[in-house]
């Protein structure tokens, strides 16, 4: 039976600290789920019990959710409400030291996270952030950038890329309430049910590692297919070159990519409607490493963007790589294209390749981060 009893003691949620190191393993991480966001938020104790904190201050009202029963928190105005209590804050805590909460946005389809859970105010709805150890993030972040049949050492590439990515943008904040996003706003988290043993036991392997340039975690930018060569990071985004982002050959090392090579076509109406004018040709500006780096678009009006901006405008999905060579063919602009992605850092396919070669997945962080470092952080 639920109970409420007034609890005189604070539930703390851990900040992250900055990175130096002799640091440890970060044990708290604050990942905000905005796949759930909204005016209402459901969540039940998939495992064990949780107990739900309202209230700030000394004084809390504190609820016991048992197993398996379904609770919601609602926004009204500028407050959540929860069982007729309201609060700005609502925190959701693990009852034993394995409980495990699942979150839905529907009351119908659950997600189980390890960890706690805050339901905050963010951006005038609900917003759960996910309060989790770090190698217990990478537990279903890795799954969810890279298949489990990926050869073991091309996983494990991808392990400390992820945990290094992760490391870097705890450093650079971009959010004052919470650390990442679950999404490609930071890497995609999807909490749980993308979680594969085999890619746990690997993430325990090598805990703590991370990769660094100059005594600080680099940004460990990975794509899916480089297309046979990778690109530097100014001729995608721009900006000064970043040392360690260099163009490498990577050639014969994406062979079971499915994107190595690729064509799209795109007619003439969609392309002047994502251009705002009427496009009637498209001219390569220039061009590094055979990706393109800007291109005119030509019509009623006159366009120029870089080709990771004309890749957005298009769509992502339409054309994976700036990697292609373009063909008027009347009502449509045919587009011959290789790779996919961004093409900056590791090739998660290139790494597979290398993985098959013998590789070893230092060897895999080696070859596509250039002048870097393997360290570990103590495991507190």
């Amino acid at each position: 039976m639920m109970r409420k009893i007034i609890m005189l003691f604070t539930i703390v949620f851990l900040k992250t600290v900055s990175f130096s190191f002799g640091s440890f393993v970060q044990e708290d991480l604050r990942v905000a789920l905005n796949k759930f966001s909204g005016k209402k938020v459901f969540f039940k104790a998939q495992k064990g019990s949780l107990f739900v904190e309202i209230g700030d201050g000394l004084e809390k009202v504190t609820i016991e959710v048992p197993e398996d029963q379904v609770k919601t928190v609602t926004m009204n105005n500028s407050y959540l409400s929860f069982e007729g209590e309201k609060s700005n804050i609502i925190r959701v805590y693990q009852g034993e030291f394995d409980s495990v909460f699942s979150i839905s946005r529907n009351g119908e389809n659950f997600s189980p996270y390890r960890g706690d859970l805050e339901l905050i105010i963010y951006e005038k709805q609900i917003m759960p952030v996910n309060s989790v150890q770090s190698e217990e993030y990478l537990y279903s972040v890795v799954p969810s950038e890279i298949g489990s049949y990926f050869p073991e050492e091309a996983i494990k590439a991808q392990i400390l890329a992820a945990r290094t990515y992760l490391y870097h943008n705890i450093q650079n904040y971009k959010y004052k309430e919470f650390d990442l996003m679950d999404n490609v706003n930071s890497q995609m988290y999807l909490g749980m049910e993308r979680e594969n043993s085999k890619i746990n036991k690997l993430v325990d392997n090598t805990v703590g590692e991370i990769i660094v340039f100059g005594g600080k975690p680099i940004n460990a930018l990975y794509h899916s297919t480089s297309g046979g060569i990778t690109a530097n990071n100014e001729d995608v985004w721009g900006g000064n070159p970043v040392p360690y982002l260099r163009s490498r050959d990577d050639r014969n090392n994406e062979e079971k990519s499915p994107r190595k090579k690729w064509t799209t076509s795109i007619t003439k109406a969609e392309l002047s409607k994502s251009a705002g004018f009427a496009v009637k040709k498209i001219k390569v500006l220039s061009m590094n490493n055979g990706r393109v780096i800007t291109l005119r678009l030509i019509g009623k009006d006159k366009k120029t963007v870089t080709g990771n901006e004309f890749r957005r405008m298009v769509g992502y999905n339409k054309i994976y790589s700036t990697q292609f060579k373009i063909k008027d063919a009347g009502e449509n602009f045919v587009f011959f294209g290789k790779g996919s992605g961004h093409g900056v850092g590791m090739s998660q396919y290139g790494a597979y390749g290398l993985a098959v070669k013998g590789k070893k997945y230092r060897e895999i962080i080696f070859y596509y981060y250039t002048g870097v470092e393997i360290k570990t952080l103590k495991n507190g």
